[in-house]
């Protein structure tokens, strides 16, 4: 059985912030073409030669600067930075509204706090469906935390039946196993043109036939031979050829 193939794996967030910064980083260091329409209204005076001495100069000047503060390893640093400062935040204590322990939030300073990691089980589970009134919100927020909370325990509930048919799935490779012999797998063994049960059904057919020539041998003999007594029992032979 061919295996299907393996996605990539999700980039890591020091490889988005390193994008982010790089991206960001190109449009810091463009360089201008010309001078705005109002500038140029203003200094109609000025000579075009020496504007565009100048917009080379500056040119110039940005991308040496571009050069010496938006270096790669600067960019490296900041996002390898910004990756530490998730990751001590995902294993930071969640700050969620416990439904079951409301007592142990009394002035209502609870929250989902953006430390949460929304991708695990319990958290989603802890996450209650209605934003609580006493944590302070107007009704468009309210509506888009029902709406956005709703669709991620939806997912999750698609996620573990994936998770479960995948498990299903490797159970009945795992049983598949022994038939896959020489690469060829199960499908040798079923009926087909030229497969190995067509030709063992044609060798069987030929044995038939020269059973079936020698019993016609015996019966001629025994009816040769019948006054003598002791001559095989050709219909018991027949009856056992016959099962085939």
């Amino acid at each position: 059985m061919s295996s299907a193939p393996q996605p990539p794996p999700p980039p890591t967030i020091t490889t988005l912030k390193s994008a982010f910064l790089t991206t960001q980083t190109r449009v810091l260091t463009n360089p201008l073409h010309r001078p705005t329409r109002v500038w140029e209204s203003s200094n109609d005076e000025l000579p075009e030669k020496q504007v565009n001495d100048a917009l080379a100069k500056l040119n110039h000047r940005i991308q040496q600067h571009g050069k010496r503060v938006y270096a790669p390893q600067a960019t490296r640093h900041v996002a390898e930075q910004i990756d530490a400062l998730y990751t001590t935040a995902i294993h930071a204590p969640l700050d969620l509204p416990d439904r079951d322990h409301d007592d142990d939030d009394p002035e209502g300073e609870g929250g989902v706090s953006t430390a949460a990691d929304l991708a695990d089980k319990g958290v989603i589970e802890r996450l209650p469906d209605q934003w609580p009134d006493e944590k302070g919100a107007d009704e468009e927020s309210k509506r888009r935390y029902e709406e956005l909370v709703g669709r991620l325990k939806g997912l999750e509930q698609q996620r573990v039946e994936a998770q479960g048919r995948v498990a299903r799935l490797r159970g009945l490779k795992k049983l598949l196993e022994p038939f896959e012999e020489a690469g060829e797998g199960v499908q040798r063994n079923l009926v087909g043109r030229n497969g190995e049960v067509e030709q063992e059904l044609e060798r069987m057919r030929m044995l038939l036939a020269r059973v079936g020539g020698r019993v016609t041998g015996l019966r001629k003999r025994q009816e040769e031979e019948e006054e003598g007594g002791d001559g095989m029992d050709v219909d018991g032979v027949e009856g056992v050829l016959g099962r085939f």
